[in-house]
């Protein structure tokens, strides 16, 4: 390619001529613009720009042109519009009064006096089987966790509208969740609260059911206390008895791998083992645990501070009377709790007689203590029927929590107390019969060896024992001893 040609071209050409103008400002084209540097204002001002008719100076600053841009570029970013948020899809407040729970038993008018009615009269209804009390209990229970502050008002103006009704779906909630066994994601659809927020309440609600644990379960605090409990013993011909005690195993669903084996007992699974003492009325008044599943009665006895306090605290200076063999009236100090054979041989812990026929007065007297001590193993019969999350597994992988659910259910079972039936129905008092089906879970008598350490107790024990099978047998024939020893 010539680029000669071109080169000559681009010469040849004349652009000095295009540039040649007059304009109002009175200059001509000759003037050298000077593209190569900077531009300078005082200097082409001096060299000959004369006046125009737009100002003295063509080239001061009006402060006009530029500012607009700048005052325009600043309101158009001001003037923006903000996206529009779109709903969220995944969590929205939703009011508790369209749940389900609230428009079947708690819609203010004939829905909530209906539930009233039949929650209080009918114990196998929708509302007792659901949540395992009435609805007046619920009420209390809920204006108790108010009035101690384990439920705080909400924030928000929406939820401060309708406090009462979602306190009182929490609570029931906690009450499904123990009552069933159910999980928290079952939770959601009933209650119109979210799975995070009925978990949280559950863990709140347990913690608070401990808390207030001392004002439910209680040891005989005073010797008035202890006279009302040793009463009922009396009259079935166990003076001196303060309550029934035994060990009961509970299933631990989520046990981790390394605790296994030390939680496995008896059952065969992973358990977690508390020695509950219960008094005539099955109300618990102590209990001690947890402890692995593998450990035993006599292990967990010597450990358990409530067994302590029935033989050196104030209990072990109550004075108790029975009959001799003459009819007599006796005293004797320090009051003790029924058991079975699997516990140690001391005076505060007395078990039956092993391998009597029932025709003796040892047998005789074993019956009577073994018709009475069933309370403890109906008491926990009722426990784990009427609060399944001890039936079915706690699934709970730490142990503390599981240690607060049974907690709670032993609180919820004396709260619940005043509504057990009751009757006076007891097997095995009167005369001795062999082989009257009392044994529910087969007969508890064992051979077992007395440990030479616990000799002076184990002498205390024998003593204690016969004196209460010749005063079984004593009172059977002259009655039971009155308020005054008559």
């Amino acid at each position: 390619m010539d680029t000669s040609l071109h080169g000559d071209a681009f010469l040849s050409n004349d652009f000095s001529s295009e540039f040649q103008f007059d304009c109002a400002f009175g200059f001509d084209g000759e003037f050298d613009f000077g593209f190569g540097g900077n531009f300078n204002f005082l200097r082409a001002h001096e060299s000959g720009f004369g006046g125009s008719p737009l100002g003295d100076d063509p080239f001061e600053y009006d402060g006009v042109s530029i500012d607009h841009s700048i005052e325009d570029y600043v309101a158009f970013r001001r003037r923006r519009r903000r996206r529009i948020r779109r709903t969220n899809r995944h969590f929205r407040i939703e009011s508790v009064k369209k749940s389900c729970w609230y428009l079947q038993f708690l819609k203010p008018g004939i829905t909530r006096e209906m539930t009233h009615e039949l929650s209080s009269s009918d114990r196998y209804g929708d509302f007792r089987h659901y949540f395992r009390m009435p609805l007046f209990k619920v009420e209390e229970l809920t204006s108790l966790l108010i009035r101690r502050g384990y439920i705080e008002q909400p924030r928000s103006h929406f939820r401060r509208g309708e406090f009462r009704e979602r306190s009182e779906i929490f609570v029931m909630s906690a009450l499904y969740t123990l009552g069933n066994g159910a999980s928290f994601r079952s939770l959601r659809a009933q209650t119109n609260i979210s799975i995070s927020e009925c978990r949280k309440f559950f863990l709140r609600f347990v913690d608070a059911m401990v808390d207030m644990k001392d004002e439910f379960i209680y040891l005989p605090r005073n010797v008035g206390e202890m006279n009302r409990l040793e009463r009922d013993y009396r009259e079935v011909g166990l003076p001196g008895a303060c309550g029934s005690v035994d060990v009961v195993h509970i299933k631990w669903g989520c046990c981790p791998t390394g605790d296994i084996n030390r939680a496995k007992g008896k059952e065969g699974y992973p358990t977690f083992a508390y020695q509950c003492i219960t008094d005539f009325n099955r109300r618990i008044i102590g209990i001690y645990g947890p402890t692995f599943g593998s450990r035993n009665d006599k292990d967990i006895v010597k450990t358990d501070p409530n067994v302590k306090k029935v033989g050196q605290g104030f209990m072990s200076r109550c004075y108790w009377r029975y009959y001799d063999e003459d009819g007599n009236v006796r005293t004797s100090k320090g009051m003790y709790l029924i058991c079975d054979n699997g516990y140690l041989t001391w005076p505060t812990t007395i078990c039956p007689h092993a391998h009597f026929d029932s025709t003796t007065l040892e047998g005789f007297f074993s019956t009577n203590l073994e018709s009475v001590r069933k309370d403890v193993e109906c008491t926990f019969g009722i426990l784990k029927k009427r609060w399944k999350v001890l039936n079915n597994g706690i699934l709970f992988r730490n142990i503390d929590v599981c240690d607060k659910v049974f907690t709670t259910c032993c609180c919820l079972h004396n709260f619940l107390l005043d509504l057990m039936e009751r009757n006076n129905t007891r097997v095995g008092r009167g005369g001795p019969l062999e082989n009257d089906g009392i044994w529910l879970s087969g007969n508890t008598v064992t051979e077992h060896d007395v440990d030479d350490t616990n000799a002076v107790l184990a002498n205390k024990f024998v003593r204690r024992r016969a004196i209460l099978a010749m005063h079984l047998r004593v009172s059977r024939e002259i009655g039971p001893i009155g308020e005054e020893g008559e």
